[in-house]
């Protein structure tokens, strides 16, 4: 055993088990509610980017010379409509009806569709992004006199730094939720009397 694990055993003791207690059904209500009010803001968001990302690379593709600035524009605004649309289709909506009949079950279940989407980030919100951004770099390098290979990857440098910073931001929020489901699959039956 290292000493972290000892540090990370101590810190449980201390705690007196908290965190491995079940959560009250109060508790999961609640936690349910703020989970869709953060569901609906951060799509929110995300839809306003896509605009924003839209109108931008529009007036690039309208204003800027060369092919291959127009041609990148026009592909990240179609990634940006792909990303929005996968965003729309993965993420966990509401259902009053489920909520109703089980909060344990329903929210466990918003809890694993957005853990799995943000698991898979890179395929969906990153990846319909990186055709469009990589012609307009190599576009945008050539127009500026770094044509050559080093050239690109200097214009790239920075949207890459970002798209990895964006994977490893969703990945750690879906270790996150992982640790909430656990938490929440610890929950036993018997609570269900706490009630509203």
């Amino acid at each position: 055993m290292t000493r972290s694990d000892d540090d990370g055993l101590r810190s449980l003791w201390l705690d007196g088990g908290t965190a491995l207690e079940p959560l009250p059904l109060a508790e999961i209500k609640s936690r349910a509610a703020a989970f869709s009010r953060a569901i609906g803001k951060r799509n929110r968001r995300e839809y306003l980017a896509t605009f924003f990302v839209a109108i931008i690379f529009g007036l690039y593709a309208l204003i800027l010379p060369g092919i291959w600035l127009k041609l990148g524009s026009l592909l990240v605004i179609a990634g940006g409509f792909v990303m929005a649309w996968q965003l729309s289709r993965r993420t966990s909506k509401p259902d009053t009806g489920a909520e109703a009949a089980d909060v344990r079950a329903y929210y466990r279940m918003r809890l694993v569709t957005e853990e799995r989407m943000l698991a898979s980030v890179g395929l969906w919100y990153i990846g319909p992004l990186v055709p469009g951004l990589a012609v307009f770099m190599a576009g945008l390098a050539a127009t500026s006199g770094f044509g050559s290979p080093l050239g690109f990857v200097a214009f790239a440098a920075i949207p890459a730094l970002v798209f990895l910073g964006i994977w490893l931001l969703n990945r750690h929020a879906a270790a996150m939720l992982r640790k909430q489901i656990e938490r929440l699959d610890a929950a036993t039956p018997s609570v269900e009397g706490e009630n509203e």
